[in-house]
């Protein structure tokens, strides 16, 4: 709040957006009054203690978290739950052309109280919110994925990286500026720390890589608010280089989200199953090196499988193959617990089943996967 354009009112900088964003995609629906509430009263306390009066304090906190609110709204929505790359897409969209609308609002606002430019505090705004959600939700979405297995390896190699990480960045960054021919070499070294951060998630996992990118962002915008670093070229205006690093460090966040879809879809995470409903046998696509097929190899019959559900997902599952049996269509995803043991529950959900029409009769084809609930823009069904 500090940052604030005195003749505005509109912060440069707006990562609060971000940690909106990534609250309301991680609680359960049934909880967002409440938390759309408490939000609103800390935005508006801190706004009056800090800088506005409390007439300018209500209206910038109705507008900044009717943003956030209808960004995680529209990806609940429209998400899909087995294609993180349209879920991402979602998530970009929404953000840029929801803040945009949101921009317009608070730049209208401020135009009917204040004598200020329309333009460039529409510009301020928008920047600000669309840069800090996508840092932000990046960063703490991140935090949430589902831990993965130990292994010393990585963690000593995510580990190393991240120091090296941390050395370069804070190098290249706290450089003073100076001509435009050492700006030049300045700029050029600030790939460096981009490669190495993209590189963090790839060997040690999305945890590792979200905890390095958030000390990634703290040096960068650190040196940045003392004006040092390759971003402080000369010529620029005020305010200028500070956007320019958040449009670093967004390009970076852009990318870091690109790994977690490329991880997300690697091959081998989806378990396939091969049902006649005839005589009840099942088989399963032993090509798939999951340690889900492992479990599902030792099942060979539909009672043995359905003897592992509830009741209730027991008649859900039947009532899906009996459709298909009779040759309709089943789209929709299905999630279910299998408990293999009394100590061992999985919650998977069926992304795919399909006929196919044999002398015999009808044979289905179907596909599980793992439910990971917390992942970036997924929840479970039921809890959706």
């Amino acid at each position: 709040m500090f940052l604030d354009d005195p003749a505005s009112r509109v912060s440069f900088v707006w990562f609060p957006a971000g940690l909106a964003v990534a609250a309301f995609l991680l609680t359960p629906r049934r909880f967002w009054p409440p938390l759309f509430l408490g939000l609103f009263f800390v935005r508006t306390l801190l706004d009056v203690t800090m800088r506005h009066s409390l007439e300018t304090s209500l209206v910038h906190s109705v507008i900044s978290l009717g943003n956030d609110f209808a960004i995680a709204w529209v990806v609940r929505r429209f998400r899909r739950p087995h294609d993180m790359q349209v879920n991402v897409l979602i998530w970009l969209a929404a953000t840029v052309v929801i803040s945009a609308v949101a921009a317009a609002a608070g730049a209208g606002w401020v135009l009917f109280r204040h004598n200020i430019n329309f333009v460039q505090t529409l510009w301020i705004w928008w920047s600000a919110n669309v840069v800090g959600t996508i840092l932000l939700t990046t960063i703490i979405m991140g935090l949430f994925w589902k831990p993965e297995p130990f292994a010393l390896r990585k963690i000593l190699t995510g580990g190393g990286l991240w120091v090296v990480l941390c050395i370069s960045a804070a190098w290249v960054f706290s450089q003073p500026f100076g001509d435009a021919r050492s700006e030049a070499l300045h700029f050029s070294l600030a790939c460096i720390p981009v490669m190495i951060m993209i590189a963090i998630p790839v060997v040690s996992g999305n945890r590792p890589g979200a905890l390095s990118f958030l000390t990634f962002c703290v040096i960068v915008i650190y040196c940045s608010w003392h004006r040092l670093g390759p971003l402080f070229i000369p010529g620029l205006r005020s305010g200028e280089p500070l956007l320019l690093a958040q449009c670093y460090l967004s390009g970076t966040a852009l990318l870091l989200n690109f790994v977690y879809v490329l991880k997300r879809n690697v091959p081998g995470m989806v378990s396939s199953y091969y049902l006649i409903p005839q005589s009840g046998r099942l088989t399963w696509d032993q090509t798939s090196a999951t340690s889900l097929t492992q479990h599902l190899l030792k099942i060979h019959h539909v009672d043995q499988l359905l003897a592992l559900l509830s009741p209730e997902d027991q008649k859900r599952m039947r009532d899906r193959w009996n459709t298909i049996s009779c040759g309709g269509n089943v789209t929709d995803t299905f999630s279910f617990l299998l408990q293999l043991s009394p100590a061992t529950k999985i919650q998977l959900q069926e992304t795919k089943l399909t006929g196919l029409p044999q002398p015999e009769g009808v044979v289905i084809i179907g596909s599980w996967s793992e439910e990971l609930p917390n992942r970036p823009f997924t929840r479970t069904v039921r809890e959706a």
